[in-house]
């Protein structure tokens, strides 16, 4: 099973986007997202992502939604977090993001499933936003056990 996290930052009527570079997924658009490293708390993976990817320090807002999808080899439960911008400056890798921007709600609703990566669960999430459905962070709890004996 992997777990990814995705960030929406939203400004106005908009939503910052990262356009892939690398593979199949070259081209597409996506929040910026990734999976979490080893042992990592998933709020910290959230952050740390969104600076990976854009550079950009955030401060999450709350949840979105939490999805559960079932691939042919691999189970993957996505956490979409909102977000905003309290600090750094656009950055990324251009191995693994070509370009980013903020995009407004009806261009990316209308994206072809060719052009906004995860296509049906992108537009989910988006219309969540749309709609305000975002949860308290405080909904997840988060515990760490590994500097206890």
């Amino acid at each position: 099973m992997h777990i990814i996290v995705n960030v929406v930052i939203k400004q106005d009527n908009k939503i910052l986007m990262v356009q892939e570079n690398w593979g199949a997924v070259k081209g597409m658009w996506n929040f910026p997202a990734g999976h979490l490293d080893e042992n990592e708390n998933i709020l910290e993976g959230a952050i740390r992502e969104a600076k990976e990817e854009t550079g950009f320090d955030v401060k999450l807002l709350g949840l979105i939604g939490i999805q559960n999808s079932v691939y042919h080899d691999r189970h993957v439960i996505h956490f979409n977090f909102s977000a905003e911008i309290v600090g750094g400056e656009e950055n990324f890798h251009p191995d693994e993001i070509s370009q980013i921007k903020f995009i407004e709600f009806g261009e990316l609703l209308n994206m072809s499933d060719n052009e906004l990566r995860g296509g049906d669960s992108r537009r989910e999430t988006i219309n969540r936003i749309i709609n305000g459905n975002v949860y308290p962070l405080e909904i997840l709890s988060a515990f760490d056990f590994r500097s206890k004996a």
